[in-house]
């Protein structure tokens, strides 16, 4: 088997088939790499037979030939859950491996979506010391993975893969081994240039992709929606998202991590809505179903997406730049009349012809092989490998006094209690109740930490630990805090012990065995900064799904419908 790859090509190459894969200059710096694709597989070779690659120059182009399979190393920093990198690698090992060509996915931590890549053939492992053979090629998804990868493999190219702007796990390690930085957008290839200083001819600008075979197109819409399905891998948008439905007559369901409603067959689902609310790459996949999508996610809105703004909103990842609108009832609302079935269709079509799955491998590939070819007519001098890695590991590994990674863990936390702060929280006034149910926009008022999503009557704690913030309205001093709170009472459990805080001082543990009022004395000196935290600590919450009542994974313990301070 060989592969032919045209890189930055004149012209097409003759008898192959070119393709638009979403690889691209950025508008902000044409310096950056543009690709056009084209990809042919060959049979009745073998790896042992043939050297390694061959390379044509003429005419305005580089022809690379593959001479065999590629065995290709995906470096990941987890497959626990269904995130975007955990979801791409999944499809990425599945479509190399349909290619023809030889996966291996490595990642510390493993979960269901590992033994959905090892049900299908392909290795996978959480031990970097058992791949034993060779690799050809270094596909890194985030840094610290990527040169455990690159320490393993000495030899081995790298093309590394930057999917977010603000995490810390996906800043580029710099590696002499690193022959192309790829960004899923340019919000990413500006992180790339600005915060890495990455020189723009190494930076490839490569949009996502659906697989439309997985996420075919559903029913046609109707003349207006009836049904919406709403992505929450956080939860702040969730209840502007239910009042705006609920105004507008729309039965609404949400999955994801946040409500504890994590699904692994989205396209099974999305066919039944329609309308969508979703970023990213789930965003793509709806659309690629036919379904309406309003861009949105709890960092912010970015509206429905249209014809008009398809590309500009593609080229930022249906993500966090385009996400530049306060999230509100009235704001989602109001996108919701913008609903058109016909241009939702238009969009579709547009999606699976540009955005497949397909054309993104096929400018995968083109960059394996480029960066192959570049690699083995300059391989990186042992001095230059041995000194980025300690570069990086200077960097990135915890020192006396600067533990790396809890700290960034930490970092984590602190943004993202940060993204979940609304601007211009409304002071709480003394005797005047604050309903925490959806209609009554709670968030206001308040932030929560630790709870699940807003509902109609309130809101569950999820997990041991939850908090609510908020400033007190200046004016005489509040002297009591009345909390109403009712327990998650089942079969196994009569009661529900809590222990509450105030600005982090324990004031009292209760039991609850029903719905009450818990009404304490606010402490001396806890109202000098006009800010309160309460904090609930439960003991031993209960997922639904672990007792068998259902598919809630949220780990419940109380359910907080009232907060009142007394004068």
């Amino acid at each position: 088997m060989c592969t032919s790859i045209c890189v930055r090509s004149a012209s097409p190459c003759s008898g192959t088939r070119s393709a638009k894969a979403g690889v691209s200059a950025s508008p902000r710096n044409s310096a950056i790499q543009t690709a056009s694709i084209s990809y042919r597989v060959c049979h009745g070779t073998t790896r042992r037979s043939l050297p390694v690659y061959r390379q044509f120059i003429g005419r305005g182009r580089r022809l690379m030939i593959l001479r065999h399979p590629l065995s290709i190393l995906i470096a990941n920093i987890y497959l626990t859950g269904r995130s975007g990198t955990e979801i791409v690698t999944r499809e990425l090992a599945f479509a190399l491996m349909r290619a023809g060509h030889r996966p291996i996915v490595y990642a510390p931590e493993l979960g269901p979506i590992a033994q959905e890549i090892r049900a299908r053939g392909i290795p996978v492992t959480d031990d970097i010391s058992t791949i034993a053979a060779e690799v050809d090629i270094i596909h890194g998804n985030h840094t610290q993975v990527t040169a455990i990868a690159a320490a393993r493999f000495p030899n081995a190219p790298i093309v590394y893969f930057t999917h977010d702007f603000v995490a810390w796990h996906s800043a580029p390690p710099l590696l002499a081994n690193v022959r192309k930085y790829v960004a899923v957008d340019d919000t990413v290839a500006e992180r790339l240039q600005s915060e890495a200083g990455i020189p723009a001819d190494r930076i490839v600008t490569l949009l996502n992709a659906v697989d439309t075979d997985r996420f075919a197109p559903g029913p046609p819409l109707p003349g207006r929606p009836r049904r919406a399905l709403a992505f929450a891998k956080n939860a702040q948008h969730l209840s502007a998202v239910r009042a705006a439905c609920e105004k507008r007559g729309i039965e609404l369901d949400v999955i994801g991590e946040a409500v504890g409603n994590i699904v692994d067959e989205p396209e099974t689902l999305l066919p039944q809505y329609d309308l969508a609310f979703a970023s990213a790459l789930s965003a793509l996949e709806a659309m690629a179903c036919g379904r309406a999508v309003i861009v949105c996610d709890g960092r912010g809105l970015a509206g429905m997406a249209r014809s008009e703004n398809w590309d500009t909103w593609r080229r930022r990842n249906f993500g966090l730049r385009a996400l530049q609108q306060r999230l509100s009832p009235k704001a989602i609302a109001a996108e919701i009349d913008r609903y058109d079935a016909a241009d939702a269709a238009e969009i579709s079509r547009r999606t699976r012809q540009e955005a497949s799955l397909s054309k993104w491998l096929d400018a995968c590939l083109s960059l394996y092989g480029e960066a192959i070819g570049q690699h083995r007519a300059a391989p990186a001098a042992s001095y230059a490998s041995n000194l980025s890695l300690a570069r990086h590991m200077q960097t990135w590994l915890p020192k006396p006094g600067r533990p790396a990674w809890p700290w960034m863990a930490e970092r984590e936390e602190l943004l993202t209690r940060l993204a979940r702060l609304p601007a211009g929280l409304e002071p709480v006034k003394a005797n005047e109740p604050v309903s925490l149910a959806l209609a009554d926009e709670p968030e206001k008022f308040v932030r929560l930490t630790g709870f699940g999503a807003v509902e109609s009557w309130g809101v569950w704690t999820d997990g041991e630990l939850a908090m609510v913030e908020f400033e007190i309205a200046y004016g005489p001093a509040p002297t009591s805090l009345r909390l109403v709170l009712e327990p998650f009472l089942h079969a196994h459990r009569s009661e529900v012990a809590a222990e509450l805080f105030i600005n982090g001082t324990s004031i009292e543990r209760r039991l609850f065995a029903a719905r009450q009022d818990w009404k304490v004395a606010l402490p001396p000196g806890s109202l000098l900064a006009r800010h309160l935290t309460i904090g609930l600590r439960i003991e031993n919450p209960a997922s639904p799904r672990q007792l068998g009542l259902s598919s809630d994974e949220r780990r419940l313990g109380l359910g907080l419908r009232l907060i009142e301070l007394g004068g």
